[in-house]
């Protein structure tokens, strides 16, 4: 089942009823109102905005439970994608 809640910040606002441009990118990405490559890329700064807001406003998360699902492998993989786009 799709999310009906913008997931982009902590006002999760509903679907129809959203307050922001980030809300707004987001599910014009997800329904294909942009092309291929622009979806993908939607995609991946509506996660980013995601991770950035779970760890804004959950300080006291360790990088252990934040990360624990990734391996080795992939904790290095994101650390260098990171490093790439300057984050």
């Amino acid at each position: 089942m799709k999310n009906e809640n913008c997931p982009c910040c902590p006002n999760n606002c509903p679907k129809d009823n959203l307050n922001c441009g980030r809300g707004r990118e987001y599910f014009n990405n997800q329904n294909g109102n942009n092309r291929e490559t622009k979806t993908i890329q939607g995609q991946i700064i509506a996660d980013l905005r995601k991770c950035g807001n779970s760890l804004h406003h959950n300080r006291d998360l360790n990088s252990e439970e934040f990360l624990s699902n990734l391996s080795e492998k992939e904790l290095n993989g994101l650390h260098e994608l990171l490093t790439k786009i300057k984050c």
